[in-house]
């Protein structure tokens, strides 16, 4: 059972490269209801890499938050993520059935699996037997491609395997981020599953009415939240109020929050960045601004900054 669930309950995805622990901080301050880590490969778990347990690991002040883990060995996931549960001891703990990163597909991981069902079901199933205490959730696509959907089947085996919630992205490997989430078959899903379902796929697209009216326990925002934390109340609103059209942040707004980004950056040091230094970080920090006037522009003078004081001197100068 995942207690935390509420009705319509909005998550912030697991992304590779930007959903570090200052990003799932601020994301939860505007209104997600519960965020993901990036996802991080059993194997390397189960090695002790510095690195990967510091790229999910989380503050108090994240909760609800869950950690996601990728692999194709039902025993090796199982062992990672008891070792996770008893080192973090997450909300929840999530696996990966759906990235089609060429590097996820190359190691049988990922969207590799929707070819394998039935080896979803036991991966699933040998992690549900390993945890004490720790809800398992996973997230999948339709299917391989359109001539292999495998929803609600592999659902309800995930289902019978032990896992208490599933989000489902409504596009298929082959289609990777392209074309339209196929709403219809999330909302058969959702009410073929006696466990909540997480529809996922342009929720931001989807008609305010539909998400009030939808049999999803909740929703899944992914790339339409980078450098856009203010989707999470938007969407609160338009599915309490449907119809509802909520107004854009203001430039001052982005540049306020950009430079937030940055220092707490820099305070933290993630993932043994030096303090003080922002390079590693810039790509992320333009995304909150990448929608604010003189954008172009402000890209080419952020290629150059690598301090929090350069940062702070080109944004006063454009905002």
């Amino acid at each position: 059972m995942v207690k935390f669930l509420k009705k319509n309950f909005l998550f912030l995805a697991p992304m590779a490269g930007y959903t570090n622990g200052v990003w799932r901080k601020i994301f939860r301050e505007y209104g997600a209801d519960g965020t993901l880590s990036e996802f991080v490969h059993s194997s390397a778990l189960l090695s002790g890499a510095r690195k990967a347990f510091e790229r999910i690991s989380f503050e108090e002040s994240e909760r609800p938050v869950g950690i996601q883990i990728f692999g194709s060995d039902p025993s090796e996931m199982a062992d990672a993520a008891s070792l996770v549960e008893e080192r973090l001891s997450p909300d929840f703990i999530d696996v990966n059935f759906g990235c089609p990163a060429p590097n996820a597909v190359r190691a049988e991981a990922g969207s590799a699996l929707l070819k394998n069902p039935a080896k979803m079901a036991r991966i699933a199933a040998s992690i549900s037997k390993k945890l004490k205490r720790t809800p398992l959730t996973a997230k999948m696509r339709t299917g391989w491609d359109r001539n292999s959907i495998i929803v609600p089947d592999a659902a309800l085996a995930l289902q019978d395997s032990g896992i208490a919630m599933l989000t489902l992205h409504g596009r298929t490997k082959v289609q990777a981020y392209e074309g339209p989430a196929d709403w219809d078959l999330i909302e058969s899903t959702a009410r073929a599953l006696s466990i909540p379902l997480i529809g996922n796929g342009s929720v931001e697209k989807r008609d305010s009415k539909l998400l009030a009216d939808s049999a999803c326990g909740g929703f899944m925002i992914g790339r339409a939240a980078l450098g856009n934390p203010w989707i999470f109340s938007q969407t609160r609103a338009r599915i309490e109020n449907p119809g509802f059209e909520p107004l854009e942040p203001s430039p001052s707004e982005r540049a306020r929050l950009a430079y937030r980004y940055a220092e707490l950056v820099c305070r933290h040091g993630y993932c043994g960045i030096s303090s003080g230094d922002i390079t590693f970080a810039r790509g992320q920090i333009m995304r909150f601004l990448k929608n604010a006037p003189h954008f172009k522009k402000l890209r080419v003078s952020m290629g150059k900054v690598k301090t929090l004081d350069e940062l702070k001197d080109i944004l006063c100068a454009y905002f």
